[in-house]
């Protein structure tokens, strides 16, 4: 497996985290 996250992969798991959070 990888063993780090690209920066787009992050920023978009940064983002459905803060979207699951809302909901």
């Amino acid at each position: 497996s990888k063993k780090y996250l690209s920066l787009t992969e992050r920023s978009h798991i940064a983002h459905n985290l803060k979207l699951s959070e809302v909901q």
